[in-house]
C-alpha cells in the first residue's frame, strides 16, 4: 500500500499502522458515545410518545379541605360575610357583606390594584394567581361611589382560557372605597399535571382541520337590506386559504363533585374570489377589511374544532364582523 500524499503513516485505508490499537480504540470510543446519544435521543422520543391523553374530556377535582381553608380566611378577615360555595369548581361562588375597607383607596391610585393587593393578601379564599387574569382599566379611587367591576382570566395552567370571570362590588361608606361583595365562576389555579394532560390532549392539527372543512357544507343567511331572503351554503375548496386563529382556548364544564376540562381552536377559512358568486356576496359571510375604506371585503367563516376529537361545534360566517 501507498501512503496518501503528505500525510505520513497514514495509509489508504485510513489507519495509522504505527498506532493501529489507539485509533482502534478511539473508533469504539466515538462507536459507544454515538450509542449513547441515540440511545438518549430514544429514550427522550419514547418519553415523549408515552405522553398521552388518558381521558377526555380531562376531569379535573378540587383540593380536599379548600372550603373549610377559605371560610377560615374569611372569618378572620370579615366576620359578618356569607360565603357560597361551588364544590364543583373548589371555588366561591360569592362572598357578601365583606365590607372591607380599601384603606390604601386615595385620590390618584387605582381601586383595581388596591383590590388586586386584597386578592393577593388572601390566597386561600380567593385562589387566584394575578398573573392568569386581566385586571380592569385604570378607576381613579376618586370617582368610586357604587360600582361592579370584572376581570376575565387569559390564562389556565398556561392555556388559553375562555369562561373564567371575577366580578366585585365597591362601595363608598363614610368617604371610604369598601370591598362590599365578590362573585365569580372560575377555577382555581390547576396543577402542573393538569396543564401537562392539556397540552397531550391537543392533537388537532391543521392539516386534519383543514382536510375536514374541505369536506363540510357551510351555511352562511342572505340578506337584502338586512331583511333575511335565505341561505347559501358553500363547502370549501383547494384554493381557498385556511389557517388557525391562535392557540387552542380552554373550557370546562361542571360534573358533580369535579370539572370535565375541553379544548377548542378555530380554523379560519378565506374564500379565494374565484368562488365567490352573488349569493355569498349578499350573506352574513361577506366583511369588511378592518381599517380598509369600505371598498374591500372579504369572504369567509371561522369553525370551531375540538382539540382532541376533531368534531366541529360551531360555525361562524363572516370574518370579524356582525352582519345585519
Amino acid at each position: 500500500m501507498i501512503p496518501l500524499t503528505g500525510m505520513s503513516g497514514l495509509w489508504s485505508d485510513g489507519v495509522v499502522r504505527s498506532d493501529r490499537r489507539t485509533v482502534v480504540v478511539s473508533r469504539t470510543a466515538i462507536l459507544c458515545t454515538l450509542s449513547i446519544a441515540v440511545a438518549l435521543a430514544g429514550c427522550r422520543d419514547a418519553d415523549a410518545a408515552t405522553a398521552s391523553c388518558a381521558q377526555y374530556p380531562i376531569p379535573w377535582h378540587p383540593a380536599a379541605g379548600s372550603q373549610a381553608a377559605a371560610q377560615s380566611e374569611l372569618s378572620t378577615m370579615s366576620p359578618g360575610a356569607t360565603l357560597t360555595w361551588n364544590a364543583s369548581e373548589g371555588t366561591l361562588s360569592s362572598v357578601l357583606q365583606l365590607a372591607t375597607p380599601l384603606t390604601g383607596c386615595s385620590d390618584g391610585q387605582d381601586v383595581n390594584a388596591q383590590v388586586a393587593g386584597m386578592i393577593a393578601a388572601h390566597p386561600a379564599l380567593f385562589q387566584i394567581d394575578l398573573s392568569e387574569w386581566q385586571l380592569p382599566p385604570f378607576y381613579d379611587c376618586e370617582f368610586v361611589d357604587d360600582a361592579t367591576l370584572n376581570m376575565p382570566r387569559r390564562q389556565l395552567a398556561g392555556k388559553p382560557v375562555a369562561q373564567d370571570v371575577f366580578a366585585y362590588w365597591l362601595r363608598r361608606v363614610n368617604g371610604v372605597v369598601q370591598l362590599a361583595a365578590v362573585n365569580g365562576t372560575y377555577l382555581p389555579v390547576l396543577d402542573a399535571a393538569t396543564g401537562d394532560a392539556m397540552t397531550s390532549c391537543t392533537t388537532l392539527t391543521e392539516s386534519a382541520a383543514t382536510t375536514r372543512a374541505r369536506s363540510t357544507r357551510l351555511t352562511a343567511t342572505v340578506y337584502s337590506q338586512c331583511a333575511r331572503t335565505g341561505s347559501v351554503n358553500y363547502t370549501p375548496r383547494s384554493n381557498d386559504t385556511f389557517g388557525f386563529l391562535g392557540d387552542a382556548a380552554w373550557t370546562w364544564q361542571e360534573d358533580p363533585g369535579r370539572v370535565l376540562l375541553t379544548g377548542q381552536r378555530t380554523l379560519r377559512v378565506i374564500v379565494n374570489p374565484a368562488n365567490y358568486n352573488s349569493a355569498l356576496l349578499s350573506s352574513d359571510a361577506r366583511c369588511p377589511v378592518p381599517e380598509g375604506d369600505g371598498s374591500q371585503y372579504t369572504v369567509g367563516f371561522d369553525l370551531v374544532f375540538d382539540v382532541h376529537t376533531g368534531e366541529i361545534l360551531s360555525v361562524k360566517p363572516g370574518l370579524d364582523c356582525t352582519v345585519c
